[in-house]
C-alpha cells in the first residue's frame, strides 16, 4: 500500500506539472483505440479475479491502455515518465528476490545484535537468532525489513522522476535509501527483543504487527525525505529564486 501510494502520487505529480499541456481532444486512431480498450479490459478483469489477479502487473498494463486511448502511439513519447513510474510495480517482486538471495534476514540479525551490544546489552547471534539472558527472537524473513528496504529503494528512483539530480547525487541516494529503511528496521528489531527479554507481551504484539511494521516504514521515508530536502531540493530552490 505504501509503494502504491507513492507512485501513484509521483505520477498525479508528473501530470500536474504539465497540465497545461495536455489537450482535451484524443488523438489515438482505430487500431490503437482497439489496443487500449483490450489492455484496459484485461487489467479489470484481473483486478475482478483475486485468483488471477496480478498487483505488480495490472497497474502498468491499465496505464499502457490509457496512454493508447488518450493519445495513441504517440503518447508514448508524451506520457513515458508516468509509465516508467507505473512500471515500478515490476521492480518490486525483483528488489524482493533480491533480498532473499543475499539472505537479508541474517544482516538484520547481525547488525541489530551490534546495535544492541554498543547499546550496553550483552546479546549472542546463533545463525538469525538473537539472544538475551532473558529472552530470544528470531529474525525471519518477513521481519527482516525486506518491505522497508524494497520501499526506500522505490523512494529513491521516484524521487528522481521529480527533482533533477546528477548521477553522483542519484548514486548516494540509490545507496542511501535502502541503508536507511535497514538501520531503522534493524532499530526495530532490537526494540523486539528488548520487548521479549522484559516479557512485555503486548508492546512486542504491536510492534511486531502491521501496525508497529507501517510505523517504522514511514519514519524511513520521513529520514529520507528531510535528507533530499535539506541535500538537495531546498537548495535548488534558493538558486531558483535568486
Amino acid at each position: 500500500m505504501s509503494v502504491s501510494l507513492l507512485i501513484w502520487l509521483t505520477a498525479a505529480s508528473l501530470l500536474w506539472d504539465k497540465y497545461q499541456e495536455l489537450g482535451l481532444e484524443s488523438k489515438s486512431n482505430l487500431p490503437s483505440t482497439l489496443l487500449g480498450i483490450m489492455l484496459m479490459v484485461i487489467a479489470l478483469l484481473r483486478s475482478i479475479s483475486p485468483a488471477g489477479y496480478h498487483f505488480f502487473l495490472s497497474p502498468v498494463i491499465f496505464t499502457i491502455g490509457l496512454v493508447l486511448l488518450a493519445d495513441g502511439f504517440n503518447g508514448f513519447r508524451f506520457y513515458w515518465k508516468e509509465i516508467s513510474v507505473f512500471s515500478l510495480f515490476l521492480l518490486y517482486p525483483i528488489v524482493m528476490r533480491f533480498l532473499r538471495m543475499i539472505q537479508m534476514e541474517k544482516l538484520t540479525a547481525i547488525f541489530s545484535t551490534f546495535l544492541l551490544y554498543i547499546m550496553g546489552f550483552q546479546p549472542l547471534r546463533e545463525g538469525v537468532s538473537i539472544i538475551l539472558p532473558t529472552g530470544r527472537v528470531e529474525v525471519l524473513p518477513a521481519c527482516a525489513g525486506l518491505d522497508i528496504v524494497t520501499l526506500m529503494f522505490i523512494c529513491a528512483i521516484l524521487l528522481f522522476f521529480i527533482v533533477p539530480l546528477t548521477n553522483t547525487q542519484k548514486i548516494i541516494c540509490l545507496f542511501l535509501a535502502p541503508f536507511i529503511g535497514f538501520f531503522i528496521n534493524s532499530i526495530r528489531v532490537c526494540l523486539l527483543t528488548y520487548f521479549v527479554s522484559q516479557s512485555a507481551d503486548e508492546a512486542f504484539d504491536y510492534w511486531h504487527g502491521e501496525d508497529g511494521s507501517l510505523a517504522f516504514a514511514m519514519i524511513s521515508v520521513v529520514v529520507f525525505g528531510l535528507f533530499c530536502w535539506f541535500s538537495y531540493i531546498r537548495p535548488l530552490s534558493l538558486e531558483i529564486q535568486d
